[in-house]
């Protein structure tokens, strides 16, 4: 790519860059949310066309109109953007475009399903292949992306956060699958925000600030907070800060959140017992499947659930979102784009969206108050936007989830239920989430923070919580917790009483 630039509306997203990729190579590019990268990387891809600058494949300058065009050349791409048709089978999915034809130019359905447990057994995906998309959580349906895109012959790969949506198992098997594709000369363009992936990965590393290249620089050679420097332009402090916990836990003290007998009629979550105090934090941890998820979607209304449910020691419905915010629960989706925004609708709308009736009495919408509202809190959650009427499918991955999350902190619940808060966003916003988070808790209100990163729940939390199978299988505190003995915990599906070092392996 030489000297690519690329407009929208209001801001340019790439401002004359040069980026070379080179076969049996891995190449980070890094940078904030926002900077550029998945636009550099949709252009490669086909997806988006540049305004002014050259592609070139083996030295011969090419014109991707279509994400069909880049992959005729062998460029293919995995994201964090889920592109499958929720109606159609595993099978049709990893097959779209290119079914499997016999005689007469029909279908055939044995050979594409065999083919497709065949791609699915490569990288270990569990899922039947006869299965409607529509219907797998959104980690397998991210599994069941990687399967399509990695059954396609490339030669030059695209990682677009890829490992957001996947568990740690997942993770490493597609890590491993890159390996293993690097080893055999295909190019591969890596960008990702877990820079134990980077430094694990990539020889090199590009790094994009508004835009522009800043600097490309050799790994692992240079150190962790260089490049992290160079990606935001400031020293890198202290992700999670520190805090002195609000909360003061005793027989007089009633929990903000106190959960009996809880659990999810599909069988997601067992019947469980959870106390959560004011101003504390409690991560959840476990591993896909444990039972995390469910238990942030029953709490939030968005699944049938039994037993009881108490916030400041009065009973809570939550048979449907709006009773469980209504009944003081404030909750943001693991899936943003699918649960969790309107994303043809601006940055206003997306805002307000959760309290409409503020802006709307006598069901009449009062513009200028909900303009002014909007306009500082998007000054108050650092919101990068040309203006607040910004289609938000534009913005990067970390101000669509400053948007979540402020709409969300803005109705000042007793309690928050936070899932993957943090999924896919750069260092320098994760920096002002967490400030957020601690800010609310500080406020007082009770918090769960469901993540599959464990430094995450670990560097925040006041108590983190173990499921494995739909139940608590450990609760973690002060000196016990740590990775090994929380991991242990989520894989085990029991606590660990003798120390990690002395377990023969």
């Amino acid at each position: 790519m030489r000297a690519i630039t690329k407009r929208f509306p209001g801001v340019t997203a790439l401002d004359s860059v040069d980026l070379a990729l080179h076969p049996g190579q891995i190449h980070a590019l890094t940078g904030e949310n926002g900077s550029g990268k998945s636009t550099a990387a949709k252009i490669l891809g086909g997806s988006y066309q540049p305004d002014t600058g050259v592609v070139s494949v083996d030295g011969h300058a090419v014109n991707f109109t279509s994400e069909s065009d880049a992959l005729r050349h062998g460029i293919v791409t995995i994201s964090q953007e889920l592109t499958l048709a929720p109606t159609l089978t595993v099978a049709e999915n990893i097959f779209l475009g290119r079914l499997p034809t016999g005689r007469f130019g029909r279908v055939s359905w044995n050979s594409m399903n065999s083919a497709a447990r065949q791609h699915l057994d490569r990288f270990g995906v569990d899922v039947d292949e006869t299965a409607v998309v529509g219907n797998l959580r959104i980690e397998l349906q991210q599994e069941v992306e990687i399967a399509r895109a990695l059954s396609t012959p490339s030669r030059v790969l695209i990682l677009d956060e890829a490992t957001s949506s996947l568990s740690e198992s997942a993770a490493e098997r597609l890590l491993s699958v890159v390996e293993h594709l690097r080893d055999r000369g295909v190019a591969v363009l890596m960008i990702s925000h877990r820079m134990p992936e980077i430094y694990r990965l990539a020889t090199e590393a590009t790094v994009l600030r508004d835009g522009r290249v800043v600097s490309t620089l050799a790994l692992p050679d240079t150190k962790e907070s260089d490049l992290v420097r160079s990606m935001v332009g400031r020293e890198p402090g202290d992700h999670y800060g520190s805090r002195a916990p609000e909360h003061h836990i005793g027989a007089s003290n009633r929990p903000a959140l106190r959960l009996r007998g809880f659990a999810t009629t599909d069988g997601a979550v067992l019947p469980l017992d959870l106390d959560v105090h004011r101003g504390e934090i409690v991560g959840v941890a476990g591993l896909n499947g444990s039972g995390k998820h469910g238990l942030g979607l029953g709490l939030a209304g968005a699944t049938p659930t039994a037993g009881t449910v108490e916030v400041n020691g009065a009973g809570v419905s939550v048979h449907s979102p709006a009773a469980a915010r209504d009944g003081g629960i404030g909750y943001v989706p693991a899936d943003r784009k699918g649960a969790g925004l309107l994303l043809d609708r601006s940055v206003t709308e997306n805002f307000s969206l959760a309290q409409l009736r503020r802006f709307t009495p006598f069901g009449i919408l009062r513009g200028t108050a909900e303009r002014s509202a909007v306009a500082q809190a998007i000054k108050r959650y650092s919101v990068r936007t040309a203006s607040a009427a910004t289609t938000v499918r534009v913005l990067s991955c970390g101000n669509q989830q400053k948007i979540i999350l402020g709409r969300t902190f803005d109705l000042e619940c007793p309690v928050y239920v936070l899932d993957e808060p943090t999924r896919g966003v750069d260092v320098g916003s994760k920096s002002t989430i967490y400030s957020l988070l601690r800010a609310e808790a500080a406020r007082g209100a009770a918090v769960i923070l469901i993540s599959s990163e464990l430094p995450e729940l670990l560097g925040l939390s006041d108590r983190v919580v173990a499921m494995h199978r739909g139940s608590i299988v450990g609760e973690f505190s002060g000196p016990t917790m740590t990775e090994e003995l929380v991991n242990h915990a989520t894989v085990s599906g029991r606590m660990q009483t003798t120390p990690i070092s002395t377990i023969e392996v």
